[in-house]
């Protein structure tokens, strides 16, 4: 072959490999996007339920007091299910005034909610025939619903928290009265079980009288994926710094925001400069609306509290309330606004999936409850005490984790909840071997 022609050969190949080449690079879609690029990726959400304040506003209790005595529906499910009858019943005839004397009834059913809120709230959660936003400042936790045999209607009353103003109504419909009267005649058969108040408390609280059984729970779980979240919580994701640790942990942050997590959970914080205009939305309206924004609300949440600029959801499972207390709190959702503006949200992160093992747990009797509120020197202080599913996560054989569920005995102090401590003496059985 001749000089000239492998060159020129030579020379054809190298055109045709360049050729490839540059048609590779223009074709080349990289599996991340530069970190330059200004583009926001699509936000992503957590596919959870849509939320609105009459799903997030439910008692946690629901008395009825005659001759004397109490009794609440035997399974939390029948509390529910007539809290949502109440709710299509219709007030009329709304009146404010203040309070003149002590409240006294013949048949009642008192309905406690597990925080106080303002009066306003309950536009959007009973059936009202006109507005409760114009009794400003009137804050409360309970309602009360009269047997009014006389007149044969009911009488609904809301007492503030602090006792000097109250707010009454009417529910004239004969059908709601023949079905609360029905309810008053069968309080003696099984789907109802006689309470007791404690009058040590500031505030009333009542416990069944027997003792409960319950099924503790063992579920697998998925975690929500971190991904998710920094989608969530950062406009622009593709800007944010991202670190792990060697624990697992990893932290997203931007100038203004940073989002931790970790232990299952996230916590998010935002320290940008504040808008000072006020909002005419509540700090319940903002959240419920942000969070409903993501499908944030991934298992049953319902409202613990609020305050002028936080909100936090306490997770449900079977109607009964779960505590985890741990760093993050896996029972919780949090989260704080300064006017329109999120400055922080903690939220647990775990998914239940499947049950895994359950097995019948026997509660403290409730008169060792009773008696261990009543020699507590702080028992004045207690807020609520309610059967709570405390959530752990633990390990089975082969390492993989799960989270348990047990039912336990709860008290409410400052706001914050801790198992009611036991007598002497189930600890001296416990150390002679007793379960």
């Amino acid at each position: 072959m001749k000089l000239e022609t492998a060159k020129s050969l030579l020379l054809i190949i190298l055109i045709a490999t360049s050729l490839v080449l540059t048609f590779g690079m223009w074709n080349y879609r990289p599996e991340y996007e530069p970190l330059s690029d200004v583009e926001s990726v699509e936000e992503d959400d957590l596919g959870g339920d849509i939320m609105q304040v009459q799903d997030a506003v439910k008692p946690t209790d629901v008395v009825f007091k005659m001759n004397g005595q109490f009794f609440g529906y035997t399974d939390p499910e029948d509390s529910m299910q007539f809290f949502e009858d109440i709710q299509q019943w219709e007030l009329t005839n709304i009146q404010s005034s203040d309070v003149e004397e002590d409240r006294e009834s013949g048949a009642e059913v008192e309905i406690i909610f597990p925080s106080e809120v303002p009066l306003s709230l309950f536009d959007n959660i009973l059936n009202v025939d006109s507005s409760l936003t114009d009794i400003t400042n009137f804050y409360t936790d309970r309602m009360y619903i009269d047997l009014e045999e006389d007149e044969e209607t009911l009488h609904v009353q809301f007492v503030s928290m602090n006792g000097e103003q109250i707010v009454e109504a009417d529910i004239p419909s004969m059908s709601s009265y023949d079905r609360l009267l029905s309810i008053f005649g069968e309080l003696d058969e099984d789907d109802y079980e006689e309470q007791e108040l404690l009058t040590e408390t500031d505030r009333d609280i009542y416990i069944p009288v027997e003792q409960k059984i319950l099924t503790s729970y063992s579920y697998t779980f998925d975690m929500i994926p971190a991904g998710n979240i920094r989608n969530i919580m950062f406009s622009n994701p593709n800007l944010v710094n991202v670190s792990e640790s060697a624990a697992g942990s990893i932290m997203y942050r931007t100038d203004n925001r940073q989002v931790n997590i970790s232990n299952y959970g996230m916590k998010f914080i935002d320290v940008a400069e504040r808008n000072n205009e006020p909002t005419e939305k509540s700090v319940l309206q903002q959240s419920l609306e942000d969070i409903n924004d993501h499908a944030g609300f991934t298992e049953d949440y319902r409202l613990e509290s609020f305050t002028d600029d936080s909100v936090a959801y306490r997770l449900f499972h079977f109607q009964y309330p779960v505590i985890n207390n741990s760093n993050p709190d896996l029972s919780m959702i949090y989260q704080q606004w300064q006017n329109d503006q999120l400055s922080e949200y903690d939220r647990s992160l775990i998914s239940l999936e499947t049950v895994a093992n359950t097995s019948s747990t026997d509660l403290r009797e409730s008169s060792e409850v009773i008696e261990s509120i009543r020699k507590d020197d702080n028992a004045a202080d207690i807020q609520d005490v309610q059967i709570a599913y405390r959530l752990t996560i633990e390990s089975d054989d082969n390492g993989e984790d799960y989270v348990l569920l047990e039912p336990e005995w709860y008290q409410r102090i400052n706001n914050s909840w801790s198992a009611v401590p036991k007598q002497n003496t189930d600890a001296q059985q416990n150390e002679k071997g007793g379960s």
